[in-house]
């Protein structure tokens, strides 16, 4: 009986550990931060040669700036399966992406954080 107990609780925890790996692997895999991993510390010239120019900048109280960039897209009507025999034809309704990526600058230029924001609206 006790032998049955304690198997039980090794794959209780096996399985718990499993589940504690996949949630840090899936976190760690974000687009925030990919751009944290690929931009932080780093000069924001860096961000300009492969972004751009920013949409908008914003001075900080302290110094430093966020500077932002924003895309907006309209995405398309998909298709949705019900997944039984049907007549008519059944669609997601449009609605518009809004990107939002923030770069927090500071007074010497270097990246200090991103943040990362993803809107949908009708």
């Amino acid at each position: 009986m006790n032998n049955l107990i304690l198997n039980e609780m090794k794959i209780v925890r096996k399985m718990a550990g499993i589940f504690l790996l996949v949630a840090f692997l899936v976190s760690g895999c974000s687009v925030e931060s990919k751009l944290n991993r690929n931009f932080k510390g780093k000069s924001f010239y860096e961000v300009v040669a492969v972004m751009g120019a920013p949409t908008t900048v914003e001075n900080l109280v302290g110094g430093g700036t966020i500077r932002s960039y924003t895309t907006k897209k309209m995405l398309k009507p998909a298709p949705i399966n019900t997944g039984q025999f049907q007549y008519d034809k059944f669609e997601s309704p449009k609605v518009m992406q809004t990107v939002v990526t923030q770069f927090f600058v500071d007074q010497d230029g270097k990246v200090r954080e991103v943040k990362y924001s993803n809107e949908y609206s009708k």
